[in-house]
């Protein structure tokens, strides 16, 4: 890596487009903030892109391309997804055998070429493109993500249409005698009949659509309301007459195998379905008696596990690397911390993702198993059976494990049986709920553990939210007042002779119900247990200085992080402040 910079660095300089000071300014800037050289170099207005294009052409000795006359198949084109494509400011070319031609914004990153490499399976041959010439072939080229979502219809629409069958059919008016006659037995019958098997299942399959994680049917007083949880938040989607209750409830527990003669107790379930002919989709099923009747959560579980991929969750570069570090470690612990809903288990599926192999016997004990892989053996805790996470775990370590995914630390026992695991050869991946990364380690000192145990069995935690994502339908650029730059320190993150702040934001839309966001991203920190982090743990120091040195470390925090992907303009400062706090200097 250090020879391509030289060599850039000599040719830069002597033909006279850069200076020396200028170009060791850049590499301070890169130094300090990351990203991309190339990057740094035209944002600092040293150089534009067509003459840094033909520069790294000669330096690196590859030929550059202009993508906009070329046709592209198709069916190379969906090699690379487009978020993917847009992310990396890359375009597939062509493929000869096993070798895919790339033409790249930066060549000079080995991180994209390794990781399009490791997503494709393909040899990577690099050409080098304009950045403005790849951004308007990527969206020449990707048009059937737009066209889904413009064929995705309002739910309350789709909703009123299956109803208006209902009453037409006059099952309507049996379901409301029977319930006022005390009938639920039935209530329950009628739940075999079309429209209503019709309508849960517009109801499950608009959740899907709309990208949504979780789904609520609630009763009320006189009304049952249908919400859903998108990007996070809740959003309600249609109140229905609360005649349809019983029959959409006792459907789901049909589906679900569990009792539909029992009111009284909360009932746990799951069933699996297929969406638009070849989705499968898992969900998971909680039933609740309230004073109105019955509340049921559906919990979207996407079997796809093709996002599972580490180089996919948007961590920061150089995290990332020393993230994948510790995963390839022979033994130690990972731990994933954050709030429910935040993005832990997909974390740890990834990289477990990532370390698996036909050579290493990978198990897993989760409450309950959330995504299946091939190739893994997953329990799933029963409590009331006696099978807890402790005896799981007990019983794991006699089946000679290499890789241990523990779903979630909730008691000192299975603490203490995790370090265990990972002082004796184990790799252990689990989850706390603590709100930072030094958090959990004053955590796992008062459940118990010895501060040289953590010291020998922790090789990074890892903490995480997930904020949402700017709908790139409607995203619009602005300038940010003097009063936002000092209060977000923009002047850090900005190059140092930026006069203008420009960030972005939504003005909202109808593909994303007129939020401004659609989708999600995560921002991270990754507190690696470096020598200086372990002497401060065997002392006892508290999470204040345990992050002010892990930050001296190199370790970027969640707020930090979140500024830097508003600045990229994936999300906004809004976000950024409703998710994480402050961090303190």
């Amino acid at each position: 890596m250090a020879s391509l910079k030289d060599r850039l660095q000599e040719i830069l300089i002597r033909d006279k487009h850069i200076s020396s000071q200028d170009f060791e300014r850049a590499l301070q800037e890169q130094k300090k903030f990351g990203g991309e050289l190339s990057k740094i170099l035209v944002k600092l207005d040293l150089i534009d892109e067509k003459t840094l294009a033909q520069i790294l052409s000669e330096g690196l000795g590859l030929p550059p391309i202009n993508i906009d006359r070329l046709k592209v198949d198709p069916e190379i084109v969906k090699i690379i997804p487009k978020e993917t494509a847009s992310r990396y400011q890359i375009m597939p070319v062509s493929l000869m055998g096993d070798h895919l031609t790339l033409a790249m914004a930066d060549p000079l990153n080995i991180f994209i070429i390794d990781n399009v490499k490791v997503l494709t399976g393909y040899k990577i041959n690099p050409v080098i493109g304009l950045p403005a010439d790849i951004t308007r072939t990527i969206e020449r080229y990707y048009p059937e993500e737009e066209k889904k979502q413009e064929e995705v219809k309002d739910p309350t629409e789709t909703f009123d249409e299956i109803i208006k069958d209902i009453q037409d059919t006059g099952e309507f008016e049996l379901i409301k005698d029977a319930q006022e006659d005390g009938e639920k037995a039935t209530v329950e019958d009628l739940t075999d009949e079309a429209p209503i098997i019709k309508l849960t299942d517009t109801i499950i399959q608009q959740a899907v659509v709309s990208r949504a994680s979780d789904v609520f049917i609630e009763p009320l007083e006189k009304t049952m309301r249908i919400r859903y949880r998108i990007d996070g938040i809740v959003r309600e989607i249609d109140r229905m007459t609360k005649v349809l209750h019983y029959p959409i409830v006792s459907r789901i527990k049909v589906i679900s195998n569990l009792d539909i003669s029992e009111h009284r107790l909360p009932q746990d379930g799951r069933f699996k379905t297929i969406i638009s002919g070849e989705h499968a989709v898992d969900f998971r099923v909680n039933v609740l008696p309230t004073a109105f009747g019955e509340k049921v959560v559906l919990r979207i579980l996407d079997q796809d596990a093709s996002f599972l991929n580490i180089d996919r969750l948007g961590f920061e570069a150089k995290s990332l690397e020393r993230l994948k570090e510790c995963a390839i470690q022979p033994h130690g612990m990972i731990l994933a911390c954050g709030p429910t809903g935040s993005g832990k288990t997909t974390t740890l599926y990834s990289i477990l993702k990532y370390v698996d192999s036909p050579e290493k016997n990978i198990v897993t004990v989760e409450d309950p198993v959330e995504f299946q892989m091939k190739g893994v053996s997953q329990v799933n805790i029963k409590p009331a059976m006696g099978l807890t996470f402790p005896v799981s775990l007990r019983s794991i370590l006699r089946q000679d494990p290499d890789i241990i995914m523990i779903g979630e630390i909730r008691d000192s026992e299975t603490l203490d049986i995790a370090v265990k695991a990972a002082l004796t050869g184990h790799l252990v991946l689990s989850s706390l709920h603590t709100t930072t990364a030094a958090g959990s380690v004053i955590r796992m000192m008062n459940m118990g553990v010895e501060p040289f145990l953590i010291c020998s069995s922790v090789l990074a935690v890892v903490a995480q939210r997930l904020l949402r994502r700017i709908c790139t339908y409607c995203k619009e650029p602005y300038e940010a007042t003097s009063t936002i730059v000092d209060k977000f320190n923009l002047k850090k993150v900005f190059p140092k002779d930026t006069k203008k702040f420009e960030l972005f934001r939504g003005k909202g839309c109808k593909r994303c119900f007129q939020t401004g966001y659609k989708g999600r991203v995560g921002i991270t920190e990754i507190l690696i247990f470096t020598p200086k982090i372990r002497e401060l743990v065997l002392s006892r120091a508290g999470e204040v200085k345990l992050k002010e040195t892990a930050r001296a470390d190199g370790m970027q925090t969640m707020r930090e992080d979140g500024i830097a992907k508003a600045v990229e303009g994936l999300t906004t400062l809004e976000e950024v402040t409703r998710v994480t706090a402050q961090d303190e200097i």
